[in-house]
């Protein structure tokens, strides 16, 4: 009697392997722009022989095995990134080494956000494990799942309207989304979904008379209020104000990047970092529970952005740099439009932005403002300028 036959299983040499940076899978979040916002990074590892040359991605929904995104050309090499964040100088990978691929992808409210993505890549690589020439191949790599915790809901850190949105989701050229730190022994990134708030005056300006005064910074001496109840874990309280435009000694710590914080946890995995805080403003310590709207500082320029802005994110942990930033949105604000961000380029700070504001601000719940927003977070005494949360 003859055997059964057997089928022997096809096997793929794929010589770039592919994980995800980070252990939380990403879950999408609601932006001003009305789109479902999905970032992730890929870590990249060429296990080859020699070199391979990332050429496409195709992002798939792992159900229905359609495209996506596609990213290839400039779109991908501004998205290879070496390992500390920093953008790559080409899209070539050599044998033992590692890049990373920041992913970004936006969907219309109206449109399905797959439950998992798959993706499809492109290069010019070895063919086997004794390969000594190029050659193009394609092949599937790393299965992310969209099941990570929904967005935590967070009334407003600041009160008043003209703050700007200086830094934040989800241009893949900004410095802060990219970032990513080796620290307490593995690779985090802290800042995805990070914001920095800047304050313009009712004349549009950031900053009156003399620049080089810190009081004459709008959001200069302004509260910083708990988004949220929770714990204090962790801050930070002694450093000094730097001068406008000062990044401070390069020398010191790089703790000491984001000047005066204070962390707390929300419970849950989830916590709050509140930076760049006015030395001696803190009104916490470590152990204080805190309540909603409390104020824990003022903001200040203890950090070395430059300039009087609040850092504000949502942490997978309480080290403000050994951790990743997780999706968040606001309870309720008023939307008052968009920096003109060419003007911004040109004249930066200087510069008088009272044409940039919308006169009939729009009314916006649960979303996560984006980079070069003007929001409005309602009147002090207030609870927002769309209601109480």
């Amino acid at each position: 009697m003859a055997g059964a036959a057997t089928t022997r299983p096809r096997n793929v040499y794929t010589p770039v392997v592919a994980t995800l940076l980070s252990p939380n899978d990403p879950a999408p979040v609601l932006g001003t722009d009305r789109r479902y916002h999905l970032l992730y990074e890929l870590r990249l590892s060429n296990r080859g022989p020699i070199p391979a040359t990332l050429q496409r991605l195709d992002v798939v929904d792992a159900d229905s095995r359609a495209v996506v995104q596609t990213f290839d050309g400039d779109a991908l090499a501004l998205r290879v990134r070496d390992v500390g964040g920093v953008r790559a100088r080409d899209t070539v990978i050599e044998p033992g080494g590692e890049r990373l691929l920041v992913v970004d992808l936006a969907f219309g409210v109206g449109a399905t956000v797959p439950l998992a993505l798959a993706h499809r890549l492109s290069v010019l690589g070895p063919a086997g494990p004794r390969a000594t020439e190029a050659t193009p191949a394609m092949y599937s790599i790393g299965t992310v799942q969209l099941d990570g915790p929904s967005p935590v809901v967070l009334v407003p850190p600041l009160r008043g309207n003209g703050w700007v949105v200086t830094s934040g989701c989800c241009d893949v050229g900004d410095t802060d989304r990219t970032t990513v730190l080796p620290v307490n022994g593995a690779l985090w990134s802290p800042l995805r979904f990070a914001v920095d708030l800047a304050q313009l005056d009712d004349n549009g300006l950031f900053v009156h008379d003399d620049a080089s005064q810190l009081g004459n910074f709008t959001a200069y001496g302004t509260d910083v209020l708990a988004s949220a109840p929770g714990r204090v874990v962790a801050l930070s309280a002694d450093l000094p104000d730097l001068a406008p435009g000062a990044s401070g000694d390069p020398a010191t710590s790089f703790e000491s990047v984001d000047g005066n914080y204070v962390v707390v946890d929300l419970g849950n995995g989830l916590y709050v970092f509140y930076g760049n805080l006015q030395p001696g403003s803190l009104t916490v310590a470590v152990g204080d529970r805190v309540q909603r709207r409390e104020v824990l500082g003022t903001v200040g320029n203890s950090a070395q952005g430059g300039f009087p802005h609040l850092q504000f994110r949502v942490m997978s942990g309480s080290s403000p740099y050994g951790s990743d930033g997780l999706p968040f949105v606001l309870s309720g604000f008023a939307y008052e439009g968009q920096l003109n961000v060419q003007q911004f380029l040109t004249e930066g700070l200087a510069g008088n932005y009272s044409e940039s504001r919308v006169p009939n601000p729009d009314a916006r719940r649960r979303e996560l403002p984006l980079g070069f927003d003007i929001i409005d977070f309602g009147s002090p005494g207030g609870a927002g300028a769309v209601g109480r949360t």
